[in-house]
């Protein structure tokens, strides 16, 4: 086979030793390079880690014959380790997430990706990824978290490692016959301790000076910030974590319905965006949040809105941008103090557990799993699949056929001081139409 040398132009020495292979040498490098072109018109570049010319023309042919092996295999040309791969898939979700492209479930893969998948796979080539490897991976796992995930917790992290192997068959590292089939055997998702609404009115009381008990200003400020956030998250069903803490004034605006306007929050979810409707107390805690940001004024709700502000919402006074550790530190240490971090079903409670809060209020007022799911994010099989064992019990009244009754009952009411209210009184707090005093004030914090 003739071997000659073709240039040496911009600091490379090149040398064809085939049509389609070449030798490549840099001036800042000492080795060789052995350089493919595949009739595909795909390239290949491979080091022959050696500075010695004869020896890395037999390893670039070692390397040429191999390659079209594979290629008569249906095997990919070549290969990446899972790092390079890894780190790949990173950055086009970081570059989706930043483009406002992503989904928020991005941060979640990013995370798995990071924290489990690239420790263990980091030098293992992309195509070794099999059903033997992910199994024992699955036993590192389990024995480094020293407890078993959960269904859901494991399903996460398949869906990291699917956009890992999605970018590997894109850039033909491996081949759709290669693809393991990934497992979960993780533990059955319980559904999360939730509230009664005597211990949510308990925290929302207790929220109110709960600020005033540390004397570091920071987490003086986060505990103030934790206050608004609780109830926001309580009265939309909002997902603690990124979907919350990822919302914008400008992602908050009135939606008008003939005479009636509602609070409407848009909102990138797990899986995708959608919008929600708020309960009518929000509009004053949102206004009360506003007021903590050192760069927002704002003394009137439409005002606020109308501004399409671009700042976060639950950032403090001090105009930090609130976080999950903060807030879930704080709201930790509130429930230590009033003995309330597990409920009487020994569940434990976290903020996630507003949104289950959420949930049960809505079905205690016979609201269907079908309307519940749309405000949720979340299929009708998962609510469901949570919540139908309870929905019965939590809509007794509405199955007995009192609550027709008691709908008469309380219209004939006349003990309030504010009979054009007296309607809503038990059903919700809400301000008297008159005086504008709010009726069943604990309800609304």
């Amino acid at each position: 086979m003739r071997k000659r040398e073709t240039s040496v132009s911009a600091g490379v020495r090149a040398i064809s030793i085939h049509k389609r292979l070449v030798l490549d040498k840099r001036e800042n490098s000492d080795n060789w390079y052995a350089r493919l072109s595949l009739e595909n018109g795909t390239n290949i570049r491979r080091s022959t880690k050696t500075a010695d010319l004869e020896l890395a023309k037999e390893i670039a042919l070692k390397i040429y014959y191999e390659t079209e092996a594979r290629i008569a295999n249906n095997l990919p040309a070549s290969t990446r380790k899972f790092r390079h791969d890894a780190e790949h898939t990173i950055k086009r979700m970081n570059d989706d997430l930043n483009a406002g492209l992503g989904k928020s479930a991005y941060n979640d893969y990013i995370s798995a990706l990071k924290v489990w998948f690239i420790p263990y796979f980091a030098n293992t080539d992309i195509n070794k990824i099999n059903l033997k490897a992910l199994t024992e991976f699955n036993t590192w796992r389990d024995e480094k978290r020293e407890k078993w995930f959960s269904q859901s917790g494991i399903n996460n992290h398949n869906a990291a490692l699917n956009k890992v192997l999605d970018e590997a068959e894109l850039n033909g590292w491996i081949t759709k016959a290669m693809r393991p089939t990934l497992l979960n055997k993780g533990v059955a998702t319980q559904s999360r301790g939730s509230f009664s609404n005597a211990e949510y009115n308990r925290l929302t009381r207790n929220l109110r000076d709960f600020h005033t008990t540390t004397s570091r200003p920071k987490a003086a400020a986060t505990r103030e910030t934790l206050r608004n956030y609780v109830m926001v998250l309580a009265n939309t069903g909002i997902r603690h974590g990124t979907e919350a803490l990822n919302l914008r004034w400008r992602h908050i605006d009135w939606y008008k319905k003939d005479d009636e306007k509602y609070l409407e929050f848009s909102v990138d979810g797990k899986t995708n965006s959608r919008s929600l409707i708020g309960r009518d107390s929000l509009s004053d805690i949102l206004l009360r949040q506003s007021k903590l940001n050192p760069k927002l004024n704002f003394s009137d709700i439409d005002d606020l809105l109308k501004s399409k502000n671009d700042e976060f919402v639950f950032v403090n006074r001090l105009g930090e941008r609130a976080t999950v550790f903060n807030l879930s530190r704080a709201f930790n240490a509130l429930l230590h103090n009033l003995s309330m971090k597990s409920g009487a079903d020994d569940k434990e409670r976290t903020l996630y557990s507003l949104r289950h809060y959420y949930a049960t209020q809505d079905l205690s007022r016979g609201m269907s799993t079908h309307m519940l799911a749309k405000q949720l994010g979340n299929s009708t099989t998962m609510i469901d699949k949570h919540y139908s064992k309870v929905s019965p019990r939590l809509n007794a009244d509405l199955h007995s056929g009192r609550t027709a009754k008691k709908t008469a009952a309380i219209k004939t009411d006349q003990t309030t001081s504010c009979p054009v209210c007296v309607e809503d009184i038990k059903a919700k707090a809400i301000k008297c139409k008159h005086c504008g005093e709010w009726l069943n004030k604990d309800a609304n914090g």
